[in-house]
């Protein structure tokens, strides 16, 4: 296997470059889009969406000021904006309500199968702890995960200094996989150790890229089979067990948090849709009734500032599903393949091999 990197031809390394450019790098490179997609509270980032929204209207009605206020007098247009915004909101809690039911009925199960459930738990924490030389395995996501991360590291670390002294080929072909094994993990632990919410734990943890480790490791064990000693092939063994280890954990962490988010999801959107609800029958009873008063609020006729609150009110649960559906979808689809599959061609780890890329 050919694994000087110089030697990829020209025209492969810049599709690679413009992909990796392209691909998944904003998101870790740009603090403001992380912190939309993933890092923000969700009621922060929807409150500032819908600051964002007050300032283009109460904008427009400093503009048009004359044009918005004749269209808003007509009680017809602006009952229907809110009439469809009235509608939408209960289409958006009952949308919420049902799938938040079909999660629930999937945790109402019968004692035996979560008797089997905890004890497949209990089973893989105790696999993981002796695998880690741990005394208990940490409960927390981020030390599980830091705690995994040692072992993946010491296990590559391991790996390098029992081939030191083998051939060019194999040292040069376990030395890149072990730089990117550790240069990968120093990285994820300094965002671990930063990590406050699940959230950025799950994001922390599905930066790590381990599932073209695995091949190359996989790889590695094929074309040296002749020639690894039986210490080095436990030792491969050994590291393949933890990655397998930190996959399973990653995606029973992103299980649980899925639960959780969709639980915040559901219980924000009836927190605010009961009074986003109220306030919009009175709002459009009022404009029907023509009770508003008519007078500027800096400049800004009173019927513009009323509608543009009306509107925001009626977006807030918009808004809220927006943004946790951002989140969640985020980190869904950074980690759609469970297991030694690779489905991003845009992938900015260290290249192994020629062979794991396809034309």
């Amino acid at each position: 296997m050919d694994t000087d990197i110089d030697n990829e031809p020209a025209g492969r390394s810049e599709r690679r470059t413009s992909e990796s450019e392209a691909g998944l790098i904003s998101i870790e490179t740009n603090p403001l889009l992380q912190w939309v997609l993933v890092n923000g509270n969700r009621w922060v980032v929807s409150a500032v969406a819908l600051v964002l929204v007050g300032l283009g209207f109460i904008g427009s009605g400093v503009i048009w000021s004359d044009e918005l206020v004749t269209l808003f007098t007509e009680e017809q247009v602006v009952q229907t904006i809110l009439l469809a915004l009235f509608s939408g909101i209960i289409l958006l809690v009952s949308i919420a309500l049902s799938v938040n039911s079909i999660v629930l009925s999937q945790e109402i199960t019968a004692l035996g199968d979560q008797e089997e459930e905890i004890e497949e738990t209990f089973s893989f924490r105790d696999s993981v702890r002796e695998h880690t030389n741990s005394d208990v395995s940490p409960a927390r996501p981020a030390a599980f995960l830091e705690a995994i991360f040692d072992s993946i590291r010491t296990n590559a670390e391991e790996l390098s200094e029992s081939t030191s002294n083998d051939g060019a080929a194999l040292t040069s072909q376990v030395g890149l996989i072990a730089d990117d094994i550790v240069t990968q993990v120093d990285t994820v632990e300094g965002r671990l150790e930063n990590a406050v919410g699940i959230s950025e734990v799950m994001f922390a943890g599905i930066q790590y890229n381990y599932s073209r480790q695995i091949y190359a490791i996989r790889q590695l064990r094929v074309d040296h089979e002749g020639t690894l000693t039986d210490s080095q092939l436990e030792n491969i063994d050994e590291l393949l067990t933890t990655l397998k280890y930190f996959t399973i954990g990653r995606e029973y962490f992103k299980t649980l948090y899925f639960k959780q988010e969709l639980a915040n999801l559901s219980r924000g959107l009836l927190v605010i849709a009961f009074p986003a609800l109220v306030y919009l029958v009175y709002a459009i009873l009022s404009l029907r009734a023509g009770l508003l008063p008519e007078f500027p609020i800096v400049g800004v006729p009173s019927i513009i500032w009323f509608v543009g609150f009306t509107y925001i009110v009626g977006m807030i649960p918009y808004t809220l599903f927006s943004a946790y559906v951002l989140r969640t979808a985020t980190i869904s689809i950074r980690t759609l393949a469970a297991g030694p599959f690779i489905l991003d061609s845009s992938d900015g780890s260290t290249r192994f091999s020629e062979n794991d890329e396809s034309t």
